[in-house]
């Protein structure tokens, strides 16, 4: 079991390309979110967005859940922006609120397959008795060296947590 690290952040505003979805939705031929990927290279919002904090890294931010990880979200892919840039009309821009996270990283593999395994790592993790999700918003976050190559990424999970 991967231990997280634990880190605390401000405040980040994050513009990109967003669905609602569910993880069961996601299980099945009606899956969203490799779509939703696909669109945001290809509409080539990774270049285009301005404003970037961070050019090259990008964000799946996971956010607005009915209940848990059973219920729905949305999911925002997206880069991390200046609070006061103007941006174009067809982002949709996500506040996320300054937060304490459990980060989990990745080994290094398949980008897809190396991400599911730490969601099942951390879906295990937060049933532990003190550990404790906010569900306010987490998110996957992709740089430009470690994710250069899909079949041999590291990507780092930072989970919402409640404070001690």
């Amino acid at each position: 079991m991967m231990n997280p690290t634990i880190v605390k952040l401000d405040e980040m505003r994050v513009a990109g390309l967003h669905i609602r979805t569910t993880n069961e939705a996601e299980g099945g031929p009606n899956g969203k979110i490799g779509g939703l990927w696909q669109r945001y290279y290809q509409e080539e919002h990774p270049i285009k967005t301005p404003h970037q904090k961070e050019p090259g890294v990008v964000l799946g931010v996971y956010s607005d859940y009915d209940s848990d990880e059973t219920g729905e979200y949305s999911l925002l892919v997206g880069t991390v922006v200046e609070k006061n840039g103007e941006l174009p009309a067809e982002v949709t821009v996500k506040t996320l609120p300054a937060s304490t996270y459990a980060v989990f990283t990745t080994r290094v593999g398949p980008m897809v397959e190396v991400v599911m395994e730490a969601w099942a790592k951390v879906w295990e993790w937060s049933h532990q008795p003190g550990n404790k999700r906010t569900f306010t918003g987490d998110f996957e976050r992709y740089d430009g060296v470690r994710c250069a190559d899909p079949n041999n990424a590291q990507v780092d999970l930072y989970i919402a947590i409640a404070e001690e």
